[in-house]
């Protein structure tokens, strides 16, 4: 299988280490690499192909991990091409555009993935599978903490860089459902925002810079226990009940962006054979995110550093 990777920034870099790891693995035989920045294409050498464009490309699937404002324009070119897309998220910075890929997924049968990677924590599959089968009674809350000790070097409001996966994941947890109520504080270094869910599920997402100590996870609390994930760690999570606590080992202990990257190529071995597929998340899934980002002000600024 032959896979394409958009943008060797930051992300990018984390991509093409992932890459590397399966080919060494065999699940994938050959990598191009693309970056307009000749030198940072400069500096890749584990590619058997660099290009500066994406016209002439030639993979299965491609991966887009650039600035955010070029995701779009981007995956339209390539799924105009016939190629089956990894989109870092987000997918656009507006409904209107994203709107524009999804419908040209459909209408290629390309299939179309969307880096929301948590979902693809085995702590977070856990949790859901803990919850269904009743381990803390009805799920009454969602909680989720971002915060990092340095200081907001970005020019965007602290729940634009670090909260989006919290948003993704309340309503995941809400099953998929559209808060009826939400309201967001955001400043540079603060973010904090409030859903509401019809099925009575509330849920709080804090963000914050400059903070005593860093912090990633997510609380769900039920009628008769809670479940903590430390999303820092791919080890495990703890249930608490009546009292105690119980740490839930998950082996094996795989980092979420190589599960992520599994899932897609498994889902496009899966199209190439004829069997049934499907786009991740859902398209109403993908469009939901965005619009409560759009109601919140700050869809525009949701910048992935390249």
């Amino acid at each position: 299988m032959h896979i394409g990777l958009v943008g060797v920034g930051r992300w990018g870099k984390k991509h093409l280490s992932v890459l590397n790891e399966l080919k060494k693995a065999n699940q994938i035989n050959r990598i191009t690499v693309i970056d307009h920045d000749e030198h940072a294409l400069s500096k890749v050498t584990t590619a058997d192909e660099k290009l500066l464009d994406v016209r002439g490309l030639n993979a299965d699937g491609v991966i887009i991990a650039t600035p955010s404002q070029t995701h779009a324009e981007l995956a339209k070119s390539l799924l105009r091409s016939g190629h089956d897309l990894l989109v870092e998220k987000p997918l656009a910075t507006d409904l209107n555009a994203a709107t524009q890929v999804m419908n040209l997924a459909q209408q290629n049968g390309r299939l179309l993935y969307v880096g929301m990677l948590l979902r693809h924590h085995f702590g977070i599959k856990k949790a859901k599978y803990l919850i269904q089968l009743g381990q803390i009674g009805r799920l009454n809350s969602i909680t989720y903490q971002r915060k990092k000790t340095h200081p907001n070097h970005s020019d965007f409001p602290a729940m634009s860089q670090l909260g989006i996966h919290g948003i993704d994941l309340a309503c995941f947890f809400a099953g998929e459902a559209e808060p009826t109520s939400t309201i967001f504080e955001t400043s540079h270094e603060k973010g904090l925002a409030s859903f509401f869910f019809p099925q009575g599920i509330s849920a709080q997402i804090e963000t914050e810079y400059s903070f005593s100590e860093n912090i990633s996870k997510i609380v769900l609390t039920g009628e008769k226990g809670l479940i903590t994930i430390n999303l820092q760690e791919v080890q495990g999570l703890s249930l608490h009940q009546n009292g105690f606590t119980k740490h839930i080992p998950i082996q094996p202990s795989t980092k979420p962006l190589m599960l992520q990257t599994k899932s897609f190529l498994m889902e496009m071995k899966r199209k190439k054979q004829g069997d049934d597929w499907s786009h991740f998340p859902d398209f109403g899934a993908s469009m939901r995110c965005l619009r409560l980002l759009e109601k919140a002000g700050i869809l525009e600024e949701i910048i992935r550093p390249n």
